[in-house]
């Protein structure tokens, strides 16, 4: 769902700044009529987190699980976060909270599979009044993660799936405050999301990230997770 907010941005500039601009791998870059245009080009990376109880406290970063009343306060959060990156790159604020909004639904409503209210949390940094960041997790089939099939169930999973233990976790969203980035916030929401799917018999944990996303690239490979062959590698065909 999140791709189609993705926007084309042009850009109106010389042929000699055009080959200077930076390239991210979300997009496609080709100089027209005096503008850059940017043309979206997601693509993603799945990885799979072996589970483990958390080894440290997480010092400094209090977590709680997300209520009924979060959702607001998650849609301002969720349009901070990502005010300058793929896919919400060259949107404008208003267009991002709505963009938002109705992805957060779409994930609470179980449009990314049942959502599992028990590994889902909040964090506060400073006040309790100023959430800095947010963990989202839903439930997949249980398959190949390399097989795109993975990611939505042939027919709906039985009300009680997460209680009997059913299907693989999918981090589906964690997402920090622009001014709390790099306090280990990501990580606490991890860990007490782990804590949660532990004790609910769940030993690992996928995610998917956008190729050009460096940030959540690296922080994937910091916390252990590790990365899934794409489907279309040629390996797997060999």
């Amino acid at each position: 769902m999140w791709a189609k907010c993705m926007r084309m941005v042009k850009l109106r500039m010389s042929l000699r700044e055009f080959r200077q601009l930076p390239r991210n791998p979300a997009y496609k870059y080709e100089y027209i009529h005096g503008e850059a245009w940017l043309t979206p080009q997601p693509r993603t990376y799945h990885a799979l987190l072996e589970l483990q109880p958390p080894a440290e406290p997480d010092d400094g970063v209090t977590t709680r699980a997300v209520g009924e009343k979060d959702w607001t306060d998650l849609v301002r959060l969720f349009s901070a976060a990502f005010c300058d990156r793929p896919p919400f790159l060259g949107i404008d604020d208003r267009k991002r909270r709505s963009a938002a909004r109705a992805i957060l639904d779409h994930a609470r409503r179980g449009g990314d599979g049942p959502f599992i209210a028990e590994a889902s949390f909040l964090a506060h940094a400073h006040s309790p009044d100023d959430p800095a960041g947010a963990i989202l997790v839903t439930l997949l089939p249980k398959t190949d993660l390399a097989d795109w099939r993975s990611f939505s169930w042939p027919e709906p999973p039985p009300p009680d799936a997460v209680a009997r233990g059913i299907g693989r976790p999918h981090l589906t969203w964690v997402f920090v405050h622009p001014l709390t980035a790099g306090h280990g916030v990501g990580t606490a929401l991890l860990h007490a999301a782990a804590r949660s799917l532990l004790a609910l018999g769940y030993t690992e944990l996928a995610s998917t990230f956008l190729l050009g996303n460096d940030s959540s690239t690296l922080w994937h490979w910091r916390n252990g997770f590790r990365l899934v062959e794409s489907p279309w590698s040629l390996r797997r065909r060999g």
